[in-house]
């Protein structure tokens, strides 16, 4: 009884000693088993060669040393390749367990090729040889191969590895790959290394937030920053499936797919940069531009590279990291010392992602014995991460706060902004009364300028104006721009003439009114003189012309280019039916004749009144009516027309200036249809206005050939005498035709070749009568006015000389002869200044001009004084 309580003691303690035992003898014999010691090495494809053969050499452990292989001796030219060897003891207890579960070898890295054999039989190879070459590469991590269950023995077992690489490449089994060393364990304990769950959960989250940076930019794409982090973000996830082994689902060829790991990360860092500098900087700095053009140039080489120059490319990118890591760093403390709030929110994400990338680069660039990359940087942009949505948070609710307050006090500030806009309203309203006011003030004073309806028994003229402005002024309804028609006869050396004015001044409203008024008022005192004053009357209608235009000319100059008006300016010859007209820069003149319109003119002369140099460049342009033609003369308004808008939005403004011609004659000449054709084809954008007249008479012009007592003149007798110029004998044979014809009248083309004839015989005075007398009935002779000029001149009646060789060089500017004799006419006046410019003018037409070289030696000698003949 007394040994029962020790006996009991006794068996306790027996029974706790077996449980150690036991549970010693399991951890002793059951898996995992490590791999990474006491392995063997040798060259050479050597699967059958027995451990015992001296080839081998021993290891103490993976990875394969670098000076091993360095002493060994391959071919030149050829594939290296090494064999791996490894006993492996398993127990009978452990061979137990495989009932449940079967047994696979893990191996965490093997490069390049591979085969692995486990007691002489292959259970795994990556890659492919062929002819002594590597067709396909083999490298892969994680590589879990499963050994069949009759395969394993009790006691010993071998493992064999044949690795075979390119020279140069690296050849190599890793002791280690994502802190995971190789293994003989279960199969469901290896596949578990396979396991990614937190991976990929990391990968969608920054490949989700690198697409709502995107939505961000894409909305505010003024905020770069998030172009660049969202490119950062999708980046990283991209080069986290790459180093996964999801990717291998992808069946990719290694050394592609290790291209595409090497282009993507070389750029991970650039957009980080660019992040850094927009994000705190608002810029983009030079050194964030020569990491991006170089990380550039690094990936534009990996597509045609070899692995060994691949490798070093990525050497050359892990040392560029540093300078990354400290210009990042760089930016950020520079942002906390400007107090950036922003900065202080990221700064520890900051740092940890720092840290985790500098780590990972060191341990894969093996700076560190026992320090490999462990993969740390996905985990550690997940606290930058954080940081964003700590900004993006902080933003939301300082907005919502604002929104809060603005709704807080709405109807007080909606309250104080209504009065001060009823209170601009008002100042706008009272400043509209002062600006209508000062519309219709000025619209007063542009109607009695603006007057234009003519008729007479031989012209009728009309106008229509329509202004683009339209203002209210208490009762009255207006408009103002800067169109103006003016229309009114008068009477020049005792002939009887139309003069108009159709203008275009620059600007709109009241610049362009502005210009109008001062347009309308310089003419209609121009004008007013022309009608009172003797002078004003004598001048003929080139030389008025020309005066008047110089007269606007020097008014708008004076505004240095501030106000500028275009114009058609001209006068009709009742009796004759000349047209002359100057043209400054306005649309073409059209005439409607016989139901075709078309212009008569086709050269831009002269530019737009206020333009300085306008007078030395004037040509009177004449034109010759007829019965029953119209002219129309019309301001721009009526070429631009809106045609209507396109899919874009651009409005469709009317470029063809034939428009206005097939509206002419869609409308058959009538003014007030040709408006509304015009409305009818598009809308008006600008002022409008139009001028026409129709002439209504057989207007009296210059016969070549006349009848003498039912004969025709000239004849056959008289053709004679000028091809032998027997000016003696054409003389006598046209006054006996005078003497015989005198009580008839004589047809102007007679007396034109009788005064030709008088002048060709020297002749003058008797010459000159007949010139005058045609001058006065037939002013669009410009060879009468000529020869007169000539014997003017011969006479020293040289201010008569001056007029009507003016006359002759306004109409026809390039006349040399006219140009020459017109310089010798104001010299002998003593107008140097314009003899000198017209002997310019007589160079640029002919440099070799004797008449000019003559006229330069009397510049040079004293001339006698006939200023006043």
């Amino acid at each position: 009884m007394n040994n029962g309580p020790t006996n009991r003691k006794l068996f306790l303690h027996y029974r706790f000693l077996l449980s150690i035992l036991l549970f010693a003898s399991t951890e002793l014999f059951a898996f995992p088993t490590v791999l990474t010691k006491d392995w063997k090495l040798s060259v050479g494809r050597n699967v059958d060669i027995s451990e015992q053969d001296p080839i081998w050499i021993k290891l103490d452990s993976l990875p394969i040393p670098k000076e091993i292989l360095r002493s060994f001796t391959f071919p030149e030219n050829s594939v290296h390749t090494v064999t791996l060897l490894k006993k492996i003891e398993v127990s009978n207890a452990e061979i137990e367990e495989l009932n449940t579960d079967g047994i696979s070898v893990h191996l965490p890295l093997l490069t390049n090729v591979y085969e692995v054999f486990f007691n002489g039989n292959k259970v795994g190879e990556g890659g492919l040889l062929a002819g002594g070459r590597i067709i396909k590469n083999g490298f892969r991590r994680h590589v879990i191969l499963n050994i069949p269950e009759d395969r394993i023995r009790p006691g010993s077992n071998e493992i064999r590895v044949v690795l075979s690489a390119d020279p140069g490449e690296e050849l190599d089994a890793y002791a280690s790959f994502d802190s995971t060393p190789p293994l003989l364990d279960l199969q469901s304990r290896n596949a578990a290394i396979l396991s990614e769950r937190s991976t990929l959960m990391l990968l969608f989250l920054y490949l989700f937030v690198g697409f709502y940076h995107f939505l961000f930019y894409f909305k505010r794409p003024q905020e770069k920053y998030n172009l660049f982090f969202g490119l950062f973000s999708i980046l990283l996830s991209a080069y986290i499936y790459l180093r996964s082994n999801s990717v291998y689902e992808l069946n990719l060829d290694p050394f592609l797919q290790m291209k595409l790991e090497y282009m993507i990360v070389f750029n991970i860092p650039t957009f980080f940069l660019l992040f850094l500098d927009s994000f705190f900087e608002s810029k983009i700095r030079s050194v964030s531009r020569f990491y991006q053009y170089f990380a550039m140039a690094l990936t534009s080489l990996i597509p045609f590279s070899s692995r060994i120059v691949c490798v070093i490319l990525l050497q050359i990118w892990q040392f560029s990291i540093f300078v990354f890591v400290f210009y990042s760093l760089f930016i950020m403390f520079r942002a906390l010392i400007r107090k950036n709030q922003d900065s202080v929110r990221l700064f520890a994400g900051f740092i940890i992602l720092i840290v985790s990338a500098v780590a990972d680069l060191i341990g894969s660039m093996q700076l560190i014995p026992m320090l490999e990359n462990y993969g740390l940087l996905k985990y550690g942009f997940f606290t930058f991460e954080l940081g964003i949505v700590f900004i993006l948070a902080n933003r939301f609710l300082r907005v919502h706060n604002e929104v809060e307050e603005l709704n807080r006090d709405l109807d007080q500030k909606v309250k104080e902004r209504t009065g001060q806009l009823q209170d601009t309203l008002s100042q706008i309203q009272e400043l509209k009364v002062q600006q209508d006011g000062d519309y219709f003030l000025t619209s007063l004073l542009l109607d009695p300028l603006n007057r234009h309806h003519v008729r007479n028994d031989y012209l009728i003229l009309e106008g229509y104006s329509r202004q683009k402005k339209h203002f209210e002024f208490k009762q009255w309804k207006k408009e103002i721009g800067g169109d103006i028609i003016i229309a009114d006869e008068m009477v020049l050396k005792d002939r009887k003439y139309i003069v108009f004015v159709n203008g275009d001044a620059m600007g709109k409203s009241i610049q362009g009114a502005g210009g109008a008024l001062v347009l309308g008022v310089v003419f209609r005192s121009f004008l007013s003189r022309t009608k009172s004053v003797s002078s004003y009357k004598s001048k003929p209608p080139e030389v008025w012309l020309k005066d008047c235009f110089s007269e606007l000319q020097n008014i708008f100059e004076s505004f240095d280019g501030s106000m500028l008006v275009s114009v058609v300016l001209g006068l009709v010859d009742l009796e004759s039916g000349i047209l002359y007209f100057l043209n400054a820069e306005h649309p073409w003149t059209v005439l409607y004749r016989d139901g075709v319109a078309s212009f008569i003119e086709d050269k831009l002369e002269l530019r737009k009144i206020g333009i300085t140099g306008l007078e030395s460049k004037m040509k009177v342009k004449t034109f010759f009516l007829e019965k029953g033609d119209s002219i129309f003369i019309g301001s721009d308004g009526r070429d631009d027309l809106l045609l209507g808008i396109d899919s874009d939005g651009t409005r469709l403004i009317n470029e063809d200036e034939s428009q206005f011609l097939k509206r002419i004659e869609e409308s058959r000449g009538d003014l007030g249809l040709l408006v509304q054709s015009l409305r009818n084809f598009g809308e008006l954008t600008d002022d409008l206005s139009v001028l026409k007249f129709s002439y209504l008479k057989e207007p009296l012009r210059f016969q070549t050939s006349g009848n003498l007592n039912s004969e025709t003149f000239p004849d056959e007798s008289y053709f004679k005498y000028l091809e032998t110029e027997n000016w003696e004998q054409a003389v006598s044979y046209l006054e006996n035709l005078k003497r015989k014809n005198a009580d008839a009248r004589l047809p102007p083309a007679f007396k034109k070749e009788l005064a030709k004839v008088y002048y060709k015989t020297e002749k003058y005075e008797e010459a000159l009568l007949i010139f005058e007398e045609l001058i006065s009935e037939f002013p669009e002779d410009i060879e009468n006015m000529f020869l007169a000029s000539l014997i003017y001149k011969r006479f020293n009646r040289y201010r008569q000389a001056v007029e009507l060789g003016e006359r002759v060089m306004l109409r026809e500017p390039e006349f040399l002869n006219n140009v020459a004799h017109l310089a010798e006419s104001y010299l002998f006046i003593h107008k140097r200044e314009t003899t000198i410019q017209l002997l310019e003018k007589v160079d640029k037409l002919d440099p070799a001009n004797s008449h000019a070289k003559r006229i330069r030696i009397q510049l040079s000698r004293p001339v006698p004084d006939h200023r006043n003949g």
